[in-house]
């Protein structure tokens, strides 16, 4: 024999319209017997009504169907033959065009039984989901009490709620369980996260994973800030209360093990900064000293290796500190350990360390460099920066060598213009003999006959003849370049030109005058890095 029926005193009751929203959740009775009732409604709430508000004017009610809706009522249950002898066919149609469903109540329906059943129900049902939710809530505590961190409590999470659950923390580095990790093929730090991480809000979204756009339910990890969120997304199942109630309230247990983990994090972070910037400048000096801090920091040293210090030299960008330190600690995070290469900062520089097996090519490692910032960073930098190579040392305690190397490398292309996307040390042909000339009377008076007669042209006159030629040298004596290159005009440039020649009495037809003052721009631009000793001034004349 059939059992009885689930809700006896709605057994008569007839859909009549908006059955798509039935599966609406109910969790309290409300009675609208007063025409003011939508100031008082709640979401979820059924609400019910003899009509008697609505006894002259029942098409009344399609006008309050929209503000229900809105206010998340789940249906309205309307007793009909007494006040209201049928519902208007524009209530209906309202009904369906809000989804919004308009239940027809038969006369003998006592609404004392509606509210006592519907409530005797909602309420067996939320001690279930308190059960559910407590009973979830002690499993993910033992998890991460005796589990082994982040990934695997996001492991359990995704095999618990069926679904792929994605953690964003408050340095928008992202962690994936499982199921999440096979759905993404972008890289935790691509540009498609970042644009999610900036349009992130909480509660229902929605997002197209490939070609299918699904429900995503975001949730604050820590209530006192939205900055660490979970993410939990309808991929194999639909997503219960129970599942989103359950992602709220592990929210607490993943907001204090993401600051263990951060805190752990930087402790090691200086550590490993520490050695590096130690190992690099050459301040460990036993080797035993430096074999066990390096496996203190989790920094392998192994036999036969080469070693490599690449300064990263920015071109046509300022990046300040925080940015750099924020480079260095993504590329920590991204790049494992087997792949031999280090970071740290030294005196504002990004400096990496490349060690690889002896006769290995060091290409592979100077492209990863490149495609990690680019990553980090969201742009292409090709042409951006340059990576100052140091030479390679076969010892680990000789890196100090290739990195005063990169140093040097660094300054000097710097302050003579080079733009090369890798520079090694050949490559800076005589600057290198004029970088390690010391001072002296003699370079002294060399520079005031050369250079002085010029920068004292410039600041009278407000002309631009230091900063041309330098540019004209740049350009290996190309006035036309050199025109296109200041945005003047070609007989601007040539007037320079020989202006300057004719202030030094130097011959521009003259090899060794050339050679000269191409010396003398090198070396005052190696001696003078302000801008404001090129002698311009916004309002130069020729």
């Amino acid at each position: 024999m059939p059992g009885p029926p689930a809700h006896p005193h709605l057994q008569h009751a007839v859909v009549l319209a908006g059955h798509k929203g039935m599966d609406r959740a109910i969790n309290r009775v409300n009675v609208m017997e007063v025409p003011d009732v939508i100031d008082w409604v709640r979401s979820g709430e059924f609400l019910v009504t003899s009509g008697f508000p609505f006894r002259d004017r029942p098409e009344q009610i399609a006008d309050m169907i929209p503000q229900l809706a809105e206010r998340g009522v789940a249906a309205l249950g309307i007793k009909t033959k007494r006040y209201i002898d049928r519902i208007p066919e524009r209530v209906l149609g309202m009904a369906e065009q809000f989804d919004f469903p308009i239940i027809e109540l038969p006369l003998s329906t006592s609404f004392s039984d509606v509210v006592r059943e519907v409530m005797e129900r909602v309420l067996v049902q939320e001690a279930r989901q308190l059960s559910l939710l407590q009973n979830r809530f002690q499993k993910m505590s033992e998890q991460l009490l005796y589990g082994g961190g982040i990934d695997d409590f996001l492991r359990e999470l995704d095999e618990m709620l069926h679904n792929p659950v994605v953690l964003l923390d408050g340095a928008n580095e992202l962690y994936f369980s499982p199921r999440a990790a096979g759905l993404f093929p972008w890289r935790s730090d691509s540009p498609e996260w970042a644009r999610l991480c900036q349009e992130i809000q909480l509660g229902v979204n929605y997002m197209t994973v490939g070609s299918r756009k699904i429900r995503v339910y975001i949730s604050a990890a820590d209530s006192r800030s939205d900055a660490c969120s979970l993410l939990l997304l309808e991929w194999n199942q639909e997503l219960s209360m129970a599942d989103r109630l359950t992602l709220d309230r592990v929210g607490v247990l993943v907001s204090l093990e993401m600051a263990n983990l951060h805190a752990r994090r930087e402790v090691e972070y200086k550590y490993v900064d520490q050695f590096l910037s130690d190992w690099l400048t050459g301040r460990i000096v036993a080797v035993q000293d430096l074999m066990s801090r390096a496996e203190a920091c989790g920094c392998k040293i192994a036999d036969g290796q080469s070693y490599s210090a690449i300064a990263v030299r920015w071109l046509d960008r300022t990046v300040d500190v925080r940015q750099l330190q924020k480079a260095a600690k993504q590329f920590r995070r991204t790049v494992p350990e087997r792949e031999g290469l280090y970071v740290t900062l030294l005196d504002g520089q990004l400096v990496f360390l490349a060690a690889r097996e002896k006769g290995a090519k060091l290409q592979g490692q100077l492209d990863r460099i490149v495609r990690e910032l680019e990553a980090g960073f969201h742009t292409e930098l090709k042409s951006e920066l340059s990576l100052c190579v140091g030479d390679s040392v076969e010892r680990p305690e000789e890196v100090y060598r290739s990195c005063d190397q990169a140093r040097k490398i660094h300054y000097i292309s710097s302050v003579c213009g080079i733009r090369d996307p890798q520079i090694r040390y050949k490559q800076l042909g005589v600057y290198q003999l004029l970088y390690l000339l010391p001072e002296s009377e003699e370079i002294k008076e060399f520079m005031d006959r050369i250079v002085e007669p010029l920068i004292e042209y410039d600041r009278k006159h407000h002309t631009l003849l230091v900063k041309t030629l330098k540019c004209y040298f740049r350009n290996n004596e190309n006035a036309r370049l050199t025109a296109e290159a200041m945005f003047a005009h070609y007989n601007t440039i040539m007037y320079r030109l020989e202006r300057a020649y004719e202030l030094l009495e130097l011959s521009a037809d003259n090899s060794k005058d050339r050679l000269q003052l191409h010396i003398g721009m090198m070396l005052h631009e190696m001696r003078n890095r302000d801008a404001a000793d090129d002698g311009g001034h916004p309002q130069a004349s020729l």
